[in-house]
């Protein structure tokens, strides 16, 4: 029997495509997470790596409506704004700083020359061009960064164009007070003509991503935007503090979730804190549902199709040996009174167990962290319910109160063998009807599995991943302000944001 695999199909003439379209959460789970790290940091996304980027766009909006009321330039808006992020890429080009639209498209040195030492911004950005910096014709403006500006009330979308609100306009107005006119009118008049030399990127540095200085109208206005008071839809300002009492204590950014989870005692006043505690309990709930799944995937693998019953019996088998000490409960009820351990340290050897592709221990694994993750929530249950509640969540599939209820609470009774049966069962249906609830009328099939004469036929491999919470884009933004130095020191302006916090 054929089996399957995306990877591995490929088109006969007579084909157009194979039908089967990957996607990052095949379970439908971390919505949830997503929704929940969008109240704790709303206002920035993953992509959207430097804070200035806010500033430029609100001024080369305003720019480009005085150019086209006055009849100078004929150039449509999205390519005024795509002309100046590859003008911003090139400048950016020898600074040795991430996160800069275009950086790749000029790395790899595709843009074109006028002449010697002149770049061609028209040929490289233009929406229309063969070859250019970006694909998505509004650029990474509107890929990326335009819901930023439409939640912060900078920006508006009618008919297809860009216009500022009065937020909007008063940013473009901190950039007058804070850049050089020479240097701003260098900036238009190369993206009007559509090049860009080197002796103009020179005298253009001030422009640069990193260059904002402190007390300038442009710094003041973008640290009011990441910094002002929270909203009721907001944890964004005490994120921030954190984030910079972390580092304080030597805390990389890399582990500042985990290290939220551990000490949300410590900052029990601020809601930010339960908040990141909260995502971390939803993160690993997910992992453990999405490692059971990606172990079903690889046993249709490895049994060359097997028939469902087959293959959750083998499942089960290959669990039970793991779960030797645990065969003596009568019920996953009795099994959880007697689960215990640091949940960051079951989640950190669950994640370690895929990394080495040890899919039946990872299973068991991932049943021992689902009842700790059980247990911690009966402990702060109240707690948790609110926090959801308040925050608009419980709507959200994969949330932790109604996950741990579907795959765990409902299950209580069931002896251990039993219930491997049931949630395998359980989450290739689940897979099934999310896969096909997301196709809608697209003629892509979401689906890792299929049915095909009474057996599972493989089609993709997926493994477990973890959403990104915005926690990198944040420390880029702190960076830019200036509040962390080149060598990740927190500086005086952190220093009087952590010691002044609520006195403001």
């Amino acid at each position: 029997m054929p089996q399957f695999k995306q990877s591995d199909i490929t088109n006969p003439f007579w084909a157009t495509n194979d039908g089967f379209k990957g996607g990052r959460d095949p379970m439908g789970i971390q919505n949830s997470s997503v929704a929940t790290y969008g109240r704790l940091l709303p206002g920035l996304t993953n992509l959207t790596g430097h804070i200035r980027y806010y500033s430029l766009y609100c001024w080369l909006i305003s720019e480009y409506k005085k150019l086209n009321i006055s009849g100078e330039t004929d150039i449509h808006q999205y390519n005024f704004i795509r002309r100046a992020e590859l003008a911003m890429a090139l400048i950016m080009k020898d600074q040795n700083i991430g996160s800069v639209v275009g950086a790749l498209f000029v790395s790899q040195q595709r843009y074109k020359l006028i002449e010697e030492g002149v770049y061609n911004l028209a040929d490289g950005a233009d929406y229309n061009s063969k070859d250019k910096y970006w694909t998505y014709q509004t650029g990474a403006f509107g890929q990326y960064y335009l819901g930023s500006l439409i939640y912060y009330n900078l920006v508006k979308i009618e008919e297809g164009w860009f216009y500022l609100l009065s937020s909007g306009d008063k940013l473009a107005s901190a950039v007058l007070k804070s850049v050089d006119k020479d240097i701003r009118d260098l900036f238009i008049d190369c993206i009007v003509k559509g090049r860009l030399s080197d002796n103009d990127i020179k005298t253009l540095n001030p422009l640069g991503l990193h260059k904002l200085s402190k007390d300038t109208a442009e710094w003041e206005s973008l640290n009011f935007l990441l910094t002002k008071p929270d909203d009721e839809n907001s944890m964004r300002r005490e994120t921030v503090l954190l984030m910079l009492k972390d580092i304080e204590n030597g805390i990389s950014v890399d582990r500042f979730v985990e290290h939220r989870f551990m000490n949300v005692k410590q900052d029990i006043d601020y809601d930010a804190a339960f908040g990141w505690y909260f995502y971390y309990l939803c993160e690993a709930f997910h992992f453990c549902i999405e490692s059971i799944f990606c172990y079903i995937l690889n046993e249709i693998s490895d049994l060359h199709n097997p028939s469902v019953k087959f293959l959750i019996d083998d499942i089960r088998k290959n669990t039970l040996t793991n779960l030797e000490e645990e065969k003596k409960y009568h019920s996953m009820d009795e099994w959880k009174k007697n689960v215990d351990g640091n949940i960051e340290k079951m989640f950190g050897d669950l994640k370690k167990l895929i990394r080495e592709k040890d899919y039946p221990q990872a299973t068991a694994q991932s049943l021992k962290l689902m009842l700790r993750l059980q247990l911690e929530f009966e402990k702060y249950k109240d707690d948790i319910l609110d926090f959801e509640n308040r925050n608009d969540l419980t709507r959200q599939r994969g949330i932790l109160s109604e996950g741990l209820k579907s795959y765990i609470t409902v299950h209580s009774s069931l002896s251990i063998d039993k219930y491997i049966e049931t949630i395998v069962y359980q989450i290739m249906q689940e897979h099934t009807i999310i896969a096909i609830g997301k196709m809608g009328n697209n003629d892509k099939d979401l689906r890792k599995f299929v049915f095909e004469d009474g057996k599972v036929v493989l089609v993709e491999i997926r493994y477990p991943t973890e959403t990104s919470p915005r926690v990198n884009s944040l420390y880029n933004f702190l960076v830019d302000l200036n509040y962390i130095d080149s060598e990740g020191n927190l500086t005086d302006i952190a220093n009087n944001y952590i010691r002044n916090y609520g006195n403001d």
